[in-house]
């Protein structure tokens, strides 16, 4: 069954009413999300150690409100000197943390430095092993001095690859932001061409 020309033309205006008439909420609420998520990409992939220290942060203020609230319980629970220890140990890791917001990347850098660095070790003894063989050692070579250059990067800069990732997904943010406006602005203008229905008829 088709349509016809006036039929198609008409859900062609209305459509196109629809897109011209978009709720300005709607509106309001995708070009906010959109330019904060430029704003916040391109300070993210300016200065990236802002995330870092705000998670740090943020995961303090957890930490010393779990100790507060252990010490409370071990206060009101007759004393509970179990739930009072732990309560004072949180409130010291969580004020510590607070003061060194940049502490756990870069703990987690040096980690994965150690575990880089262990790769890039067993990737060489199975280059040397497959050399012994007669096989083609190089690639495996190749990449087991890669490992073990990045592991020690990391080890006494541990904080190089978190800015790195930080930094592309900040470039990551802003990108999508300016896509999601373009979309956005080119979904409500007219329609080039709705009015011109060719009727399947004719």
């Amino acid at each position: 069954m088709t349509l016809t020309g006036e039929t198609a033309m008409m859900e062609s205006k209305k459509g196109v009413f629809a897109l011209k008439n978009m709720d300005w909420r709607s509106m309001l609420r995708c070009e906010s999300g959109s330019v904060l998520m430029i704003v916040f990409g391109a300070l993210l992939a300016m200065n990236p150690d802002i995330a870092s220290a705000m998670v740090s942060t943020v995961l303090g203020w957890a930490i010393i409100a779990a100790g507060v609230a252990m010490l409370i319980s071990g206060f009101t629970n007759t004393r509970d000197m179990g739930s009072i220890l732990i309560g004072a140990l949180l409130l010291i890791a969580g004020s510590w943390l607070h003061r060194h917001p940049m502490m756990i990347a870069s703990v987690l850098g040096v980690i994965l430095g150690i575990v880089v660095l262990r790769q890039g070790w067993q990737a060489s003894k199975d280059a040397q092993r497959i050399k012994r063989g007669g096989g083609m050692w190089i690639p495996g070579a190749v990449l087991a001095v890669a490992q073990l250059l990045i592991g020690v990067r990391l080890i006494f800069s541990p904080l190089s690859i978190s800015r790195l990732v930080l930094t592309v997904a900040g470039i990551a943010m802003v990108v999508c932001g300016v896509c999601n406006l373009v979309a956005y602005h080119k979904s409500t203008q007219y329609i080039p061409g709705a009015g011109h229905i060719i009727d399947a008829d004719e």
